[in-house]
Order: C-alpha cells, then sequence, then structure tokens
C-alpha cells in the first residue's frame, strides 16, 4: 500500500478534528456567549447540513480540478475559518463562520485522493485507511481537543482544531504529488449517477446510517436505563463506538481486497442483531452488569456500519469511475442524512412508544437494508481487479 495513502488519512483527521473539537465544551461555548444549550448546539447541525446541500454540487463544480490543490485549498479554509471563529464576538457570528466551514470542508476529499493514488485491487483498502482519520478524529483529535479547551477555554478548541487543519495542509501539499483529475464533472454528473446501481448504494448507506442513529443519537439515555450509569461513566460505553469501528474499517477494507461482495448483506443482518438487542436489554431493570451486553451491542453496530462504508464508497468509485468525486460526495451526503433521519425518527419513537423501542426500528430498517444491500451488489458487474494508480 502507497505510504501517501497516511497523509490522506491525516487530511480526514485535520477535517474531522477541525469541526468538532469544540463540542465537548459546548455547555461552556453557550454561557459564555449567551444562548441555550440548544441553541449553541445548532453549530454542528448548522455545518453538517450546510455540507450535506453544498457536498455533492461542489463536488460537480470543482471535479475537473487537481485533488491536491483542492485538499490544500480546503483545509487551509477550514484552519482560517476556525482561528476566526476562536475571536468571534458573538453567536451570530459563530454561527456563520460554522456555516462558512461547512462549506469549505466539501473541498476535503481525501478518498477521492485515495482512490486515484491506489492501484483499483488496492482502491477499498487505501479508502478504508482514509476513513480510519476520522475514527482516529472522534477517538483522539476531538477528546484532546476538550482536554485542551477545559485549560484554556472553547475558544482553545478552535484554534486547535484550526492548527492541526493547517498542518494538514502543508503536509499534503509537501507529501502529495499533483493529482490531476480524470472526472468529467459538470452539470451533467448528478444526472449520470442517477443510475439503478448508484441509487441501490446511496440507499443502502442512508438506511445503516438511520437504522444505527435510531440507537447513537440517544446512547447516553439508553446507557441509564439500562445500567444505572450516569454521567462521565457513559463515556466508557462510547468508547466501544470507536473501538468497532476501527475493527469495521479494518474488515471493510480487507473483504473489499479480497473481493468480499456478499459482505455487505451480511453486515446489514449484523447492524439489525445489534439493534435488536436493545430492546431486550432494556426490557430488564437496571443493572451495573447490563454495561458487559450493551458495550458488545454498541461495538456490533459500530462495527457493521464502518465495514459497510468502504465497501460502499469502493462501489461508487467503480461504478462512476469518471464521476468519483461526485459519487463519494453524495455518499457522505447521505451519511449526513441518514444520522438527521436516524435522530428524528428515535426521536419520534420515544415519543410515542418508549426508549426501548428504538432499537426495535433501527433493526427493522437494517432489515430493508439487507435487501438494498444485496441488490447494489448484484445490479452491476463486479470492479475490475487491476487498474492505474499514480503510485
Amino acid at each position: 500500500m502507497d505510504r501517501r495513502i497516511w497523509l490522506l488519512t491525516f487530511a480526514q483527521f485535520a477535517a474531522a478534528t477541525g469541526a468538532y473539537a469544540f463540542t465537548g465544551l459546548l455547555a461552556r461555548l453557550a454561557d459564555d456567549l449567551g444562548v441555550s444549550l440548544a441553541t449553541a448546539g445548532q453549530l454542528s447541525a448548522a455545518y453538517a447540513l450546510t455540507y450535506a446541500l453544498a457536498g455533492p454540487p461542489a463536488a460537480a463544480l470543482t471535479a475537473r480540478l487537481d485533488r491536491r490543490d483542492l485538499l490544500v485549498a480546503g483545509l487551509a479554509l477550514v484552519g482560517v475559518l476556525n482561528l476566526a471563529t476562536a475571536a468571534a464576538p458573538d453567536f451570530a457570528t459563530v454561527l456563520a463562520l460554522r456555516v462558512a466551514a461547512g462549506a469549505a470542508v466539501t473541498l476535503v476529499l481525501p478518498g477521492v485522493a485515495a482512490s486515484m493514488l491506489a492501484p483499483a485491487h488496492q482502491r477499498a483498502k487505501a479508502m478504508a485507511m482514509v476513513l480510519a482519520g476520522l475514527t482516529l478524529a472522534f477517538s483522539f483529535g476531538i477528546p484532546l481537543g476538550t482536554v485542551i479547551g477545559g485549560g484554556f477555554g472553547w475558544r482553545a478548541c478552535f484554534v486547535f482544531g484550526g492548527a492541526i487543519a493547517l498542518v494538514g495542509a502543508v503536509a499534503v501539499r509537501i507529501g502529495l504529488p499533483p493529482l490531476p483529475s480524470t472526472d468529467r464533472g459538470g452539470a451533467g454528473s448528478a444526472a449520470r449517477l442517477l443510475r439503478g446501481p448508484i441509487l441501490l448504494a446511496l440507499a443502502t448507506n442512508v438506511i445503516a446510517f438511520t437504522g444505527l442513529f435510531c440507537i447513537a443519537a440517544y446512547l447516553g439515555p439508553i446507557v441509564t436505563a439500562a445500567t444505572g450509569i450516569e454521567g462521565g461513566g457513559i463515556g466508557a460505553i462510547q468508547v466501544f463506538i470507536g473501538l468497532g469501528s476501527i475493527a469495521g474499517i479494518l474488515l471493510g477494507g480487507r473483504a473489499a481486497t479480497a473481493g468480499g461482495r456478499g459482505l455487505p448483506p451480511a453486515l446489514m443482518a449484523l447492524l439489525a442483531v445489534a439493534l435488536a438487542g436493545y430492546p431486550v436489554l432494556l426490557a430488564f431493570p437496571p443493572a451495573p452488569w447490563h454495561a458487559a451486553p450493551l458495550a458488545l451491542l454498541v461495538f456490533l453496530g459500530s462495527t457493521a456500519l464502518f465495514a459497510l462504508a468502504p465497501l460502499m464508497q469502493a462501489r461508487l468509485v467503480a461504478l462512476a469511475p469518471e464521476d468519483r468525486a461526485v459519487a463519494l460526495a453524495l455518499s457522505g451526503a447521505m451519511a449526513l442524512a441518514g444520522q438527521g433521519l436516524g435522530a428524528a425518527l428515535g426521536g419520534a419513537v420515544i415519543a410515542s412508544a418508549g426508549l426501548a423501542w428504538t432499537g426495535a426500528a433501527g433493526a427493522l430498517l437494517a432489515l430493508a437494508g439487507v435487501v438494498a444491500a444485496r441488490a447494489a451488489f448484484r445490479a452491476a458487474p463486479s470492479p475490475p481487479a487491476g487498474g492505474r494508480g499514480l503510485g
């Protein structure tokens, strides 16, 4: 595997850390800027919504540009906007800068660069390595930002996130060769992607994220309801999200390299089983010993989702090799849409049937995802066994 892929892993790490390093100090930010916690929480929503809406058209407009130059520009913009946020005088300015950061990060598509550097038979593994940057951000980068912010104030979180992004921009500029695009781009990209196999892959992606986030968006209350654990102890269960994502990325990358076309339906089935375990566990009174089976459910669900991600990304690139940037931007938009839909569905289920039934709703969606995943990988020929790389 080309060692330069690790630079792209760092680019993904830098972008995600710059995006969410402040979230652990959200309450302090809200107090300092004189807004409610719920209002401050819209900073993350505004960032994600901007990316989801702007990502595909931005990818289409920039598809013909050199991928290294776009990565450098995107990371530099994210860095500068984070530093500006650290000096923002009021909440309205912070919100506007988060929207701008959400637009800037649409230029940061390291998965596209990885698919160009790696030969076709190693493409999924390379893209899985890039996705590992996201896992590392949530496991280490964002918690480190929280520690720094705890010592120096919430503005230090944005300084930290901005500095990491700028370091990423410099590292990519020095360490990667020019990556001239082979994409067609333009307004016709979206129309060319509106084909059955691609739509099935995107549908599988949104179903998987929606199903898991029925639970993930309410994991704190679920941990308390199942175990009686509150406060900082919830973090011990959340660690298994990171552990599962690492295991999933390794599994997905290796399986795709070996041509594991039958794995996506199995992963959706595993996700369904994990989600179905929550209502079973929540049917009993809370007890500390429930922490072990709960951690296992969290681990299995995270493993299934993150193993599916590189398989689906590699599938999209194989199905749309000349529109890969737009295809991956659409994949990212579907992931964010799934997170929002899952949180909304989970909230509706809680309001109507109670917390225990969120897992059942997610499991039903995951079962539908088994069908979608099977169809997505049967609808077109397999990706080619070899291909051109730039490394």
